[in-house]
């Protein structure tokens, strides 16, 4: 029988990295408690998804998707043309990042520089995630070179985190009445 693994990555910086998730969180959090009402659902917004993306890093959430997905095309048949449905949903995935980082874009125009900075570190987060994804479907090289102790896609997931992080703090630290 398969030991089942409840968490992907025990190393300590993994852990780090996890716990810089939940810190940019919980920046994000304070933030959005001094934030008008659109800026305030922006800053919940990437509250939960630092939440969210700090869960997956340890839980590894796409895996089991990776593993359904194999699972259901082999049921139905279609396993022998993996290669261009894995590219379809690459090609989705990015689609809707873009769709995502456009919308945050239009509605963020009037917002404050903390708060397009911070859609900005977002966007960091996106290309690692499809880099990350990309990497499932054999294009790996980048994402697991190691630089200095570190894979080099992790340099570019704690970028858009310290990016997110730091823009909350600057946010909540600006003097001006929202």
């Amino acid at each position: 029988m398969a030991s089942v693994h409840f968490f992907n990555d025990t190393s300590g910086l993994a852990w780090f990295i996890v716990a810089a998730y939940f810190a940019g969180a919980l920046a994000a959090f304070v933030a959005s408690r001094s934030a008008s009402k659109i800026e305030a659902r922006f800053w919940l917004g990437v509250s939960l998804l630092l939440v969210l993306l700090g869960f997956n890093k340890e839980l590894d959430l796409q895996s089991l998707l990776t593993e359904f997905g194999r699972t259901l095309t082999r049921a139905i048949g279609i396993y022998e043309q993996r290669r261009w449905l894995q590219g379809l949903f690459l090609l989705l995935l990015a689609g809707a990042a873009t769709f995502a980082i456009l919308r945050l874009r239009g509605m963020l125009h009037r917002s404050s520089a903390p708060v397009k900075t911070a859609a900005a570190g977002i966007a960091l987060l996106f290309t690692f995630i499809l880099l990350r994804a990309a990497s499932f479907h054999h294009i790996d090289d980048w994402v697991t070179v190691d630089v200095r102790g570190f894979r080099s896609g992790w340099w570019l997931e704690l970028a858009g985190i310290a990016v997110v992080a730091l823009s909350a703090l600057a946010y909540r630290a600006e003097p001006r009445s929202r």
